[in-house]
């Protein structure tokens, strides 16, 4: 494959990617012909929501092509849960993982993969061998020329900045904190999928989110603070937070002071969603703008009382069947059950209950790898693999699981339990 259509890079476990064009995807075992792909890409590396950017399906071979439409670098992986992934030509096979989300790895011919690899692999061993030489003297400034030593046997232009803000690191270990603002952070682009970017500014923030909402302790801070409700205000606070002569990063920094302290829960949800706002409406800066947007939209979205994922599956009777069928005049129970297990006495113990309330809720059941015996016909029956997406989307926790769906087709704010006690009273 052509490096100026595909660029991944290989950080730590995840990739940071940047494509442009086609990518073939193939699944090493043929049984898993025919079955769908999701790629994700995360909008920042901060708060790591994400966004679906393509899903299709495998053909007969198991083979796909992804036309991936990402402009910026980010963060791209395939959700994936017992079979293994061969990325042909641009990448390495992936090993076998159970329920977990794998990122996209790029094959050795591509210099820049390995730049990084090589990079990280020497970064860490240095690190491992002085790092208590490095904190006990409080100077990590002898230690970064060798650092860049390493940084020159690569290049690229994202591999210039990596390499940048692990040097930084250098310099954190040794003690150092508000200094590396002005040496490494202001006055330079703000970096939403650099993960040493990211990483580093996230431990500094961290140490002061703890300082901050210890001031807020004082009443005479907290109450101007609390008064803070427009952009003019919170943009004062940001420049006296640490103070560097870059307005731009003085907000970054402020809004990951904000996120940590909602991390550790220092300061009220409430109060921090309030100043976050004000910032993605009125903020000047589109990285700030996108970012506090990104975590105000993150802590209010909430699975009950959204639409139910959707399908189009078929079902046992023969019949093709999506999302519409939990739009009906009453409930739904989805049954969620592992079908290598006897499961007899669930279903008979739902039936009697619907049978008990003259089916005031229909109910709709999802049987992992077949179907099972002995369902009621009225019932409608998905047998789905264990891989399936509809398993993920519908937040499973365990077999049995049972989740409630209103008329409307939305994931019922009361549990099923309390429905069926509801029922009962």
């Amino acid at each position: 494959m052509n490096l100026n259509k595909l660029i991944l890079i290989l950080l730590f476990g995840v990739s940071t990617v940047q494509v442009w064009g086609q990518t073939k995807i193939v699944i090493s075992d043929s049984t898993y012909a025919k079955i769908e792909l999701r790629v994700y890409a995360y909008e920042n590396l901060l708060t790591h929501k994400k966004k679906q950017i393509a899903q299709k399906k495998l053909n007969n071979k198991g083979e796909i092509t992804f036309n991936l439409p990402i402009k910026e670098s980010q963060l791209l992986y395939i959700p994936i849960y017992s079979f293994r992934l061969q990325l042909e030509s641009a990448f390495l096979q992936l090993k076998s993982y159970n329920n977990r989300e794998i990122p996209l790895f790029i094959a050795p011919e591509n210099s820049l993969n390995q730049a990084i690899t090589q990079y990280d692999k020497e970064y860490n061993l240095f690190l491992k061998k002085n790092f208590k030489k490095i904190y006990k003297r409080k100077n990590g400034t002898q230690y970064i020329a060798k650092i860049k030593e390493l940084a020159t046997h690569y290049s690229s232009d994202y591999f210039a900045s990596y390499a940048t803000y692990k040097e930084a690191y250098l310099e954190y270990v040794s003690g150092k904190r508000y200094e590396l603002f002005d040496a490494y952070f202001s006055e330079n682009p703000l970096l939403l999928h650099n993960t040493a970017y990211v990483s580093l500014l996230r431990k500094l923030a961290k140490e002061i989110a703890t300082d901050f909402a210890q001031n807020l302790k004082d009443s005479e801070y907290s109450q101007h603070f609390l008064r803070a409700k427009t952009y003019s205000k919170l943009t004062n606070i940001a420049n006296r937070l640490k103070k560097t002569k870059d307005k731009a990063f003085n907000e970054h920094l402020f809004i990951y002071v904000l996120y940590s302290s909602l991390q550790q829960k220092l300061i009220s949800k409430q109060l921090v969603l309030e100043k976050l706002q004000i910032i993605a409406k009125h903020s000047p800066y589109p990285i700030n703008k996108s970012l506090s947007k990104s975590i105000v939209k993150q802590n209010k979205e909430t699975f009950r009382g959204a639409a139910a994922p959707s399908f189009s599956l078929k079902a046992t009777n023969g019949k093709q069947y999506s999302e519409a069928i939990l739009k009906t005049d009453k409930p739904t129970i989805i049954a969620f059950f592992d079908s290598s297990v006897n499961n007899q006495e669930s279903t008979t113990t739902l039936h009697k209950l619907q049978q008990k309330h003259k089916d005031s809720f229909q109910v709709v059941v999802f049987g992992c790898e077949k179907a099972l015996k002995g369902i009621p016909k009225a019932w409608k029956q998905f047998p789905i693999p264990y891989y399936s997406y509809i398993i993920k989307d519908y937040h499973l926790g365990r077999f049995p699981y049972y989740l409630l769906i209103d008329k409307n087709g939305n994931i019922a704010k009361q549990t099923w339990q309390q429905y069926l006690i509801s029922l009962e009273e």
